[in-house]
């Protein structure tokens, strides 16, 4: 506890600061939360140090931290605020409540029939299967097929969607369901056996997506194919993808041009609505109206009110000179359409560059090889060595090995975003004759003769001496 105490009076004193800071406007909770709390685990660290002290003592020390959310009330989708103390917090009373009001007889993987670790294949196959059999129109005489058509329908609308997904595993068929409830019990209270971590697993996930940032479009990623050439000099290239595209039948707006707005009930027109959890409220985006605080009497059937539609989207990529393979180019905001307009997803390409039947590379140096006769190797001379920019003559000096290899400084591949180029190595083979003329031959073997002389002469120059 003496942690949790530590942690709540460092919190509250950046909250007092960070009050004074957000006070003249509007400000995104998002970086205002992250500056009062460090982490989702110290604003839990708040609450348990909360639990000890008595209603008007705890609302006292939150009195400070907790005055910069009603500062920037109404200008955020998502804020916490921790209203009047209606709860002893020194009561033994413990959370209860009917099983009955918070979850159904089977969890949704038991609904489905399918294990916690099966792929989201099976998940969708197990679905069809079960709800072509339970339809009610193929069910016409039994009463109870809709209501387990509607259970296999909200299993399988939790279990396809990764993020509900594993936030239904994390916290539980329980709890998960009293969130789908809408509330608690309103004579639970806070006893010995609470843990005030649970709180967060009652809220959906709303408390920790304070410390993330809005999404906006969808990110995209494609693989771009370039020969080596064109990796090496650079080049335009356009490239397709499937991807959210802004509606052409309304022009992106969600309703048909000219459709009448109207306030939205459930939220009254102020985008937002009010949900309470025990000491906690939470006010959110109107799941009615999306925050827009009205509605419309009809909507795009193109898009169904989504705005975007799944399109094809092309968009031209510069190449700079230099890239290398398995290397990725960020286009930022010509990715997926943000349904709200104003916060495209990013494109990513990445970069697969064909080997090349002459050229090998190695960072901004290349690698060639060169097959040189027995003549050429022995006696050295000449010959034209490819680069990037052309043929050049090479020099190759007489008694040339195979596997020597030159230097050409500078004839390499130019490094990104750089005035330097790399090297290219000429790697020396020797080739071998197969087949050679008899008068080859004789000229080898007399090679050979006066090569195996040598030696004989240099012994007795020597002993005449």
């Amino acid at each position: 506890m003496s942690t949790a105490r530590s942690v709540f009076r460092s919190a509250a004193i950046r909250a007092s600061a960070a009050a004074t800071r957000f006070s003249t406007g509007p400000k995104s909770m998002s970086p205002l939360l992250n500056r009062i709390f460090r982490s989702p685990v110290e604003l839990s660290c708040c609450v348990a140090m909360m639990l000890p002290y008595h209603t008007a003592t705890a609302s006292a020390l939150l009195n400070s931290m907790l005055s910069v959310s009603r500062i920037v009330a109404g200008h955020d989708q998502k804020w916490i605020n921790f209203g009047a103390f209606n709860t002893n917090f020194g009561s033994t009373r413990s959370f209860h409540g009917t099983g009955s009001s918070f979850m159904s007889a089977k969890d949704y993987y038991e609904i489905l029939g399918v294990n916690k670790n099966a792929p989201e294949g099976e998940i969708k196959k197990a679905y069809y299967g079960l709800a072509k059999k339970l339809h009610p129109d193929m069910n016409k005489d039994d009463p109870e097929a809709e209501k387990k058509f509607q259970e296999v329908s909200k299993a399988y609308e939790i279990l396809k969607d990764k993020e509900k997904r594993d936030l239904y595993d994390q916290v539980g068929h329980e709890a998960f369901e009293q969130n789908a409830s809408g509330g608690m019990p309103n004579d639970q209270g806070f006893g010995e056996g609470f843990n005030p971590f649970d709180i967060f697993n009652n809220f959906n996930g709303d408390i920790f997506n304070m410390f993330r940032q809005d999404i906006g479009g969808q990110d995209v990623k494609v693989l771009l194919d370039l020969s080596f050439m064109e990796a090496v000099q650079g080049c335009s290239k356009t490239v397709t993808f499937q991807t959210e595209v802004a509606c052409n039948t309304c022009g992106g707006q969600g309703v048909p041009p000219g459709t009448k707005r109207e306030k939205c009930k459930s939220c009254n027109g102020s985008g937002m609505t009010t949900m309470r959890r025990g000491i906690l409220s939470i006010q959110r985006t109107c799941q009615k109206c999306g925050g827009a605080g009205q509605t419309f009497s009809s909507i795009c059937k193109s898009c169904r009110g989504a705005r975007v539609v799944r399109g094809t989207k092309s968009v031209k990529v510069n190449i700079d000179p230099g890239v290398d393979n398995s290397d990725t180019i960020k286009m930022a905001r010509v990715g997926g359409a943000d349904p709200e307009g104003d916060q495209p997803g990013d494109l990513y390409v990445a970069i697969k560059v064909r080997e090349d039947p002459v050229f090998r590379r190695d960072g901004s140096d290349i690698h060639v090889d060169a097959v040189l006769n027995v003549t050429q190797a022995i006696l050295g001379g000449t010959i034209q060595v490819p680069t990037l920019t052309g043929d050049v003559v090479v020099k190759v000096r007489p008694g040339t090995q195979p596997g020597h290899k030159v230097v050409l400084r500078n004839k390499g591949i130019r490094a990104r975003k750089s005035t330097k180029f790399g090297d290219q190595y000429v790697h020396f083979n020797v080739s071998i004759p197969a087949n050679i003329t008899q008068r080859q031959r004789e000229l080898l073997e007399e090679f050979s003769k006066e090569e195996q002389g040598e030696p004989e002469r240099r012994t007795a120059s020597g002993s005449s001496q």
